[in-house]
């Protein structure tokens, strides 16, 4: 589709390659050798991490990581073997535009021979599952250096894309699908943790994070955001802190020497300009690439809440956040900078380095920022007004005003494209291409940023409407309405509605839909008190004092849901209410809805 609309609209073409380095310099040496540029990009790699695990090790001597570890679990995890049947199943979803690893040996040639194939695998696998042992060609990364941007000629303007063979793909995930139905049967994983996991998203730790705030605020509290920053988290985690928290979560003997093979005498070696550097050994850190690096870096942080009691620190993967509110700036002052130094002796504990200069603080309301001080090590965190916060851009006064700007500004250069393809193209593909570069950008958190005045997102609306309009070929008093039921979509203030009516949903009708943290988000009136009334199966409004309170997603979604027809709210199935939920939406007139919610 680029290439499409590159040829198209004419957009200027990169003039080199995004792979391809002409040159390298390292300690004021200019390398042009292709060989000599990727042992040298290869080298940076597999060694940044190391180091700074070495710079944190003397440092971490005077704080003992086991002195913060959950208490060793009864349960064991044990390994089954697999079969045919769930190899055959796990390579026919593997995607066909995955690159291959070191072997070129491709998903789709997997596929192909899959059913020659899959009783050798079988045997190799539970002899590998069933012994702890993890072959060493399986453990070999091929790594891409994809430029992110400053100067071409420095290593540390490149990232590491790691490239593992698709054999090794398949063996992780079937000790994946092992490991994860041990560690959510025995509800190991912390509550707050969002990242990685089976229906988490940023969109419920955005939620969970900004109601809690609107709650505080609605008690007259002041809320104090610290926004941590870790430096090559994933890259630093340190092999024998790990393996030891794997034991006290219960991987004890063959599934515990798996993961020491899965883990130990890791290669590899990086291609610049089709040219393979020598291979490399990388002694720390979880694997790039693989299925199993994510989960084991969960279980690495995964007692980051014992460390203090009484405040839920806010996880995402390696993103960390810390959310405190007080009754005046003097408490928040000392809790803050408790909490801070606290956490930081957790982390260089567990060779975890955090970034003082990319670590924020914001302090809601806006109106009361003096007088909040933080510091770490003698040095001030820098107080911000706004910040990006898992995408989405938040202001000390939950206006959202920042946000809305930044979609707008990544909006607006599709105006002139679209007035350049619309003649050249069908509707079909004129449709696809909206829901492919506008509508992800518009949906993505509007549960949260949508939640705010009309005169904030009329601007956001009028573009929307705007693209439509272009898109579609109509004039300036072609309907609005029609705009989005030509291409079955709905508006931005509808789409904020059905989304919280889909959250409210699933909370009612399949709450393992959702993260643990929101087990008890709603309360149904039955569940207060047993009389028979016409409200009994409404969900309770909590009773706010300010507009803080009300703009919370909880009371918002409350009553939203309990307005909404009973005719609608019977249905489970989520994807059928989903697509009832829109057509009803697309025929109540927008001003009235609003009204009405």
């Amino acid at each position: 589709m680029w290439r499409n609309l590159n040829t198209v609209c004419s957009f200027q073409k990169s003039k080199c390659k995004r792979n391809n380095i002409a040159k390298l310099i390292v300690n004021e040496y200019t390398l042009t050798d292709d060989k000599n540029i990727s042992n040298e990009i290869n080298k940076y790699f597999s060694t940044i991490g190391e180091k700074l695990d070495k710079e944190l090790n003397q440092k971490a001597s005077r704080y003992d990581f086991k002195s913060y570890c959950h208490k060793p679990y009864k349960n064991s995890f044990f390994v089954t073997p697999t079969n045919c049947t769930e190899l055959l199943k796990i390579i026919a979803k593997l995607k066909n535009s995955k690159s291959p690893g070191y072997d070129n040996i491709g998903p789709s040639l997997i596929k192909d021979v899959s059913v020659l194939i899959v009783d050798p695998l079988v045997h190799i696998f539970n002899l590998s599952l069933l012994n702890g042992c993890v072959p060493d060609k399986l453990k070999i990364a091929k790594v891409i250096p994809v430029f992110k941007k400053g100067d071409r000629s420095q290593p540390t303007n490149y990232r590491p894309i790691s490239l593992l063979s698709i054999f090794d793909k398949l063996l992780e995930k079937l000790m994946f699908s092992r490991l994860i139905s041990y560690l959510e049967g025995n509800n190991i994983l912390y509550n707050y943790q969002f990242g990685f996991r089976k229906n988490h998203s940023t969109s419920s730790a955005l939620i969970d994070v900004v109601d809690k705030i609107y709650e505080n605020l609605d008690a007259s509290l002041m809320v104090v955001g610290i926004y941590l920053d870790l430096t090559k988290a994933f890259d630093t985690v340190n092999h024998d802190i790990l393996l030891h928290k794997l034991q006290n979560y219960g991987i004890r003997g063959i599934p515990y020497q798996w993961f020491k093979s899965y883990l130990c005498n890791r290669q590899q070696y990086t291609v610049v300009n089709n040219v393979s550097s020598c291979f490399t050994s990388v002694p720390c850190g979880v694997p790039q690439g693989s299925t199993l690096g994510p989960l084991l870096f969960l279980l690495y942080v995964n007692d980051i809440c014992r460390v203090l009691p009484g405040e839920n620190v806010k996880l995402f993967a390696d993103d960390t956040n810390l959310f405190i509110s007080g009754v005046n700036v003097n408490m928040l002052n000392q809790k803050c900078n408790y909490c801070i130094e606290t956490l930081n002796q957790w982390f260089i504990a567990n060779h975890l380095q955090m970034n003082i200069e990319k670590t924020n603080v914001m302090v809601f309301p806006k109106t009361k920022t003096n007088g909040i001080y933080v510091k770490l090590n003698e040095i001030d965190i820098t107080k911000v007004q706004h910040c990006r916060y898992l995408g989405i851009i938040i202001d000390d006064a939950l206006t959202w005003i920042h946000h809305i700007d930044a979609v707008y500004s990544k909006l607006i250069k599709y105006v002139g494209i679209f007035y350049k393809v619309r003649s050249k193209l069908p509707v079909s593909i004129l449709r696809n291409i909206y829901f492919a570069f506008v509508y992800p950008h518009i949906l993505y958190g509007i549960e949260i940023y949508a939640n705010t005045s009309s005169i904030h997102l009329k601007k956001l609306i009028t573009l929307n409407n705007k693209l439509l309009r272009i898109l579609q070929n109509k004039p300036n008093k072609f309907p609005v309405k029609d705009l989005y039921l030509n291409f079955n979509t709905l508006a931005i203030p509808e789409l904020h509605i059905q989304r919280l009516l889909i959250f409210a949903h699933k909370f009612l009708h399949h709450k393992y839909l959702l993260p643990n943290a929101f087990v008890n988000y709603f309360t149904v009136n039955s569940e207060i008190h047993s009389h028979n009334t016409r409200v009994r199966d409404n969900l309770h409004l909590d009773s706010f004092s300010t507009n803080y309170g009300k703009r919370t997603v909880k009371y918002k979604a409350s009553t939203m849901w309990n307005q909404l027809p009973s005719s609608l709210k019977v249905f489970s199935s989520v994807k059928y209410f989903s697509n009832k939920l829109k057509k009803f939406l697309q025929k109540v007139d927008i001003d009235s809805l609003n009204s009405t919610f």
